[in-house]
Parts: C-alpha cells; sequence; structure tokens
C-alpha cells in the first residue's frame, strides 16, 4: 500500500486536521470552490452563446451555402441551373445531413400606412421548418405543397409591428426590377427568434413565386443549402464540398456561416479571448491561494514533519505527503466548485432568471450549455495545474531540521 497515500487520507479526515491551520486551509477551499464555479460558468454561457447563435444563423440561411459567384442577381448570372442534380451529389457526401435549393430576393413591403425593406427566401414544400416552428408566435408556417402557388407568406413580430399587420392580413410587396412588379400577400404566421438583426429582415414565402418573378424555370435556385451532422466540422465540410463542386465542373463558391456574419463570429472570438484571460487570472489566484495554505499547514506540521524525518522519512517521501494532501483539499473544493456551478446553470437553464438586451446580443436570456467534455478538461486542467504551483513550496521541508522540528512550538 503506498504509505503517502494512506497518511494523506488520515490526516484529511482525522483530528491531525483539526488545527490552526484549518481555518486558512479552508478559506483555501472556498477560493477555488468559487473559482472554479466562475470559470465553469463562463465555460457554460460562452458556449452556450456559440450554439444558439449558430443554431439560429443556420435556421435563417445554412451551414453551408453554395451559390453563384455572382450571389443576389436576378439575372441568368445569380442562377444555378439544375439545381437538382447538384443537390443529388451534394446528399452523397459523408457528413451532409440534409441539402435543400432557396431563393432569396429583396422586396419592398408596404401596408396602409408604413413601408419596410426585406428579404423573401423562397422554399418549397420539402423544406424543413423545424426552425421557424419552434419560434413560431403566432398563426402557422405556410403550406407550400398545394397544386397553385401558395400566397401565404411568415413573417417575424418585429416586421408585424412596423407594418402593423396581423395574422391573415394583406401586404403588398414592391419587387425593384425591370419592369418593376408587385405581388399581395396574406400572413399565415408570426415568428420570433430574438435575432434582431435577421428577424428585421427575413420572410419566407413560396419559392415559386420568386422563380416567376425571375423568370426561372422549375429546379433553378440562387442558392443552395448544406447542413452538416456535425457544425464544428464545417471548415473541413466547406473544403469537401468545394473539391466536390470543382470536380463536377460547378463555377460555384462554397459559404460558411462565418462567411455569411463575420461580424458575429468576431464578436464571439472577442468573448473567447476574454474567456481565456478569466480562466487564466482565476487560476492563478486559486493556486496562490492553495500555495499559501499549504506554507501555513506545513509550518503547523513542523513537529510532525521533524518526527517522520527522525523516523528516517525521506524528503521526497515527505514532499509526495503533503501533494497528496494538497491535491485532496482541492478536490473538496473543486467538488463544491461543480456542484455550485452546475446548480446556479440549471436555475439559469431552467427559469431563465437573466435576461439580455437582443438588440445587443441577439437573444432576450443568458443561455446555457453543459458541454460534459469541457467540464471534464477544465477540471483536469485545474487540478493539474494548481498541485504543479504547489512543488516548489514543498521544498521547504527539505529544509526542516528534524532536532529544532520536534522541539518546534
Amino acid at each position: 500500500m503506498n504509505l503517502e497515500w494512506y497518511i494523506a487520507r488520515r490526516l484529511l479526515k482525522g483530528d491531525a486536521m483539526k488545527s490552526v491551520s484549518v481555518p486558512i486551509v479552508k478559506i483555501a477551499i472556498v477560493g477555488i470552490a468559487l473559482g472554479l464555479c466562475v470559470m465553469l460558468l463562463s465555460l457554460f454561457i460562452i458556449t452556450g452563446f456559440k450554439q444558439e447563435i449558430t443554431e439560429k444563423l443556420s435556421g435563417f440561411t445554412a451551414h453551408l451555402n453554395v451559390q453563384p459567384f455572382m450571389p443576389g442577381s436576378t439575372g441568368d448570372e445569380g442562377v444555378i441551373r439544375g439545381a437538382d442534380s447538384l443537390m443529388t451529389e451534394l446528399k452523397r457526401v459523408e457528413g451532409v445531413k440534409d441539402v435543400y435549393g432557396y431563393i432569396e430576393k429583396p422586396a419592398i413591403f408596404k401596408s396602409k400606412e408604413e413601408i419596410h425593406g426585406i428579404v423573401l427566401k423562397g422554399v418549397d414544400a420539402g423544406y424543413d421548418a423545424a426552425f421557424f416552428q419552434r419560434n413560431l408566435k403566432e398563426g402557422m408556417f405556410p403550406d407550400f405543397s398545394t397544386e397553385t402557388t401558395s400566397n401565404d407568406i411568415l413573417i417575424s413580430r418585429s416586421v408585424a409591428s412596423m407594418l402593423g399587420l396581423g395574422l391573415g392580413d394583406r401586404v403588398t410587396s414592391h419587387f425593384v426590377q425591370e419592369p418593376p412588379r408587385a405581388r399581395v400577400f396574406t400572413v399565415a404566421g408570426i415568428y420570433d427568434t430574438g435575432f434582431k438583426e435577421y428577424d428585421d429582415v427575413m420572410v419566407v414565402a413560396d419559392v415559386r413565386h420568386l422563380a416567376r418573378l425571375n423568370g426561372w424555370k422549375a429546379g433553378e435556385v440562387s442558392k443552395i443549402a448544406v447542413e452538416l451532422d456535425d457544425v464544428e466540422q464545417v471548415n473541413e465540410m466547406a473544403e469537401k464540398v468545394d473539391d466536390l463542386l470543382d470536380e463536377l465542373g460547378w463555377y460555384c463558391e462554397v459559404r460558411t456561416l462565418a462567411d455569411e456574419a463575420p461580424q458575429i463570429f468576431d464578436w464571439l472570438a472577442l468573448l473567447n479571448m476574454n474567456v481565456w484571460v478569466i480562466l487564466l487570472l482565476i487560476v492563478t489566484v486559486a493556486g496562490f491561494n492553495m500555495v499559501s495554505g499549504l506554507l501555513i499547514l506545513i509550518l503547523d506540521k513542523t513537529t510532525f514533519i521533524g518526527i517522520m524525518k527522525a523516523l528516517g522519512y525521506k524528503n521526497v517521501s515527505l514532499r509526495k505527503l503533503f501533494l497528496y494532501i494538497s491535491a485532496g483539499l482541492i478536490a473538496r473544493g473543486m467538488l463544491w466548485g461543480n456542484v455550485l456551478a452546475f446548480v446556479l446553470a440549471g436555475v439559469q437553464a431552467a427559469f431563465n432568471v437573466l435576461h439580455l438586451d437582443p438588440v445587443t446580443y441577439y437573444m432576450d436570456t443568458v443561455p446555457v450549455n453543459f458541454s460534459i467534455g469541457y467540464v471534464i478538461l477544465l477540471n483536469a486542467g485545474v487540478i493539474a495545474v494548481t498541485v504543479l504551483m504547489l512543488v516548489i513550496p514543498t521544498m521547504l521541508i527539505s529544509k526542516i531540521s528534524p532536532v529544532k522540528a520536534i522541539k518546534f512550538e
């Protein structure tokens, strides 16, 4: 049996720990618990932001978008012809979950009193509307499976508020093209994602309307959306899809979520930097708390150290003993830190106690994501760094003389 580990366990739970050093050691443990709690909460929130924003962005666009090199045009240069054959090839790529084509077309909505610029996203009956269904507030998602072109549209709550529209209301959409055209749509549903940047402009309509306005045939779209099994592999999948396009001879480009909204991902990268700074500072503070606690513990156990040395115990074994004791104390603090962090994060996830300004943060509540992999890595990193920081203070043990230590009071 490991003698150092056996003695350390007895000291950690026995009467030997009931000494003058206990209050200082407890303060160090509390410091580690609070520090780890803050680090875990920072991790839960930043990963929550990433997950929530990525989910909303992919709901409005897609993980990957395949489009002509001159996107946004309503002419021949902005169209993907024979999109059905390309989508069939894209669906065969490993890691691709779903593929669909759509048309985006800018327009101006005009109600009785207001006008507002929007972007119509034309989709067909095969479109997966799960994202909009989750964020639906009134009415229903339009049915685009009818034989005739549907006049129903889905608008956001902010657009409805700006134009004074409600369910069943009709709105005229003007399209700036040659010749100028107009269409009258009926509001079938109202959604609200809290992502104001997109909510203010995105309207879902029947793709057949937009194809007819562009003079396109069936199967011709402006973009092809590619949804992935794992969004973390988006850059690798973008390269794979780009290679496939080159192989098949398609003159198109592949755009990722970061390409579609670079300012948002730059903001997330800045948040990442802030979290790294927080983690570094708190780990450093927690480590120095334990260093001070260990030094006081060593001074308090000076007589014990002298007796062990007199019995022939080596300095290396004594240093290992006190590292075991420190690791046990750190583990206690980390246990309470984990419990506190999960309780606070769980309360936020269940009851949305803390709210945000959606204009600034793209959501109305603080998001929380319980990433167990990151939790394990963070806990392992904290205990490894703090224990390593305690190696140098244990060198004090080798300076203690057994004769003086036994007489030490």
